[in-house]
C-alpha cells in the first residue's frame, strides 16, 4: 500500500485517491502483510470476503508531509 502525499492512498479496485481518514483496509487473517485499501463505494460493492478482516481506522499511517525525504 503506497501512501501518496503523506495522507492519501489509492483504492485497489477503482484507483480513486482516498484520505487515510476515510479508507478501509482489507487484510487476510492468515497473511498479516496483505493489505488492500478500498474506498467506501467499493467496500459497499464487495463487502468483506470470507477469510479477510476489515480495518476502518488507518489514520495512524499518516506521514508528516513536512518531513524531508532523501
Amino acid at each position: 500500500m503506497d501512501i501518496i502525499d503523506g495522507d492519501k492512498v489509492e483504492c485497489s479496485r477503482c484507483d480513486e485517491l482516498t484520505s487515510l481518514d476515510d479508507v478501509n483496509v482489507l487484510g487476510k487473517r492468515n497473511n498479516r502483510t496483505y493489505a488492500k485499501p478500498v474506498c467506501d463505494d467499493c467496500l459497499d460493492g464487495i463487502g468483506v470476503p470470507r477469510g479477510y478482516e476489515l480495518e476502518r481506522d488507518v489514520s495512524y499511517l499518516k506521514q508528516n508531509s513536512n518531513e524531508t525525504h532523501s
